[in-house]
């Protein structure tokens, strides 16, 4: 009987593991967050990679690339920036971090990282023409310096490897000297980007934040109407929905909601902050 011992007790820990398991996976689990709740110093990223500041910065690359974005606080998003920033300092050449910092920064309030990383890549990268486009964008649109956006596009179009694409940028650099700041080119931008990022679940972003701005505009232009027509400024979105300026409220992506502020534009804001409307009394 000894000798069947080991075989016995091999037997009674293989059927207790069969019934555990399946219970353990059953449990509810919380999901992982991928929020962005710190940054390490340059110094001990390249110690933890034994000197190699290479393979510190696509370690920090990978950590902005699987990032949840669009489930981010500002904090996150402060912190998202530094990673970022990082990996340009230990790698400017690296073309998926200033490709995810382009479309995620910027938006978020973070333009200066965001200018930092592509000004480096361009410095890094004279055969590409992205980084400076991206720049000249960043320049214009929130910026608001026509003078750097246009210089930075006409500086992409000479990194432009193609006779064709030197002339589209050129083009639309004048483009930019005529028109200005363009909310349907921010739309066609990520539009674009989506369709050239290998990243499927980052070019669903794009096309998201891409729907967000097209809702956005949507209602900016109904708020136009409205005021041509009643003189004033609506107080809410729904506003335009009762007086059929706007056929219905768009839904937002992200789930935010759509909201006037006191300037008459509308912005996407989290449905938590925003008050309950007070009860209108009949009489």
């Amino acid at each position: 009987m000894r000798r069947h011992y080991g075989l016995i007790l091999a037997l009674l820990c293989f059927a207790a593991h069969a019934l555990l398991v399946p219970a353990l996976y059953a449990r509810p689990r919380p999901p992982v967050s991928t929020d962005m709740q710190f940054a390490l110093p340059r110094f001990a990223q390249v110690l933890m990679t034994a000197g190699d500041r290479y393979l510190a910065a696509n370690l920090a690359g990978f950590r902005a690339l699987v990032a949840a974005t669009e489930t981010m606080s500002a904090d996150n998003y402060h912190i998202l920036a530094r990673v970022q920033s990082d990996v340009a300092w230990l790698n400017p050449a690296h073309e998926d971090n200033y490709y995810i910092a382009a479309p995620v920064l910027p938006w978020n309030g973070e333009v200066t990282a965001a200018q930092y990383i592509l000004r480096l890549a361009t410095a890094a990268r004279p055969f590409d023409w992205q980084p400076p486009f991206y720049y000249g964008f960043n320049a214009l649109h929130f910026l608001k310096n026509q003078k750097d956006g246009v210089e930075w596009m006409q500086l992409a179009a000479e990194h432009a490897q193609d006779v064709q694409e030197q002339i589209q940028l050129q083009q639309m650099a004048a483009l930019w000297v005529s028109k200005g700041e363009d909310p349907e080119f921010a739309i066609r931008w990520h539009r674009a980007m989506a369709k050239g990022t290998r990243h499927k679940s980052f070019a669903r972003f794009l096309e998201k934040r891409a729907d967000r701005l097209e809702n956005l505009l949507t209602i900016s232009r109904a708020v136009a109407r409205y005021q041509e027509a009643f003189g004033s400024t609506p107080a809410q979105v729904q506003d335009l929905v009762d007086r059929a300026v706007l056929p219905a409220i768009p839904l937002d992506p992200f789930d935010l909601k759509y909201v006037i502020d006191s300037h008459g534009k509308p912005q996407a804001v989290d449905p938590a902050a925003v008050p309950l409307p007070a009860s209108r009394n009949t009489p």
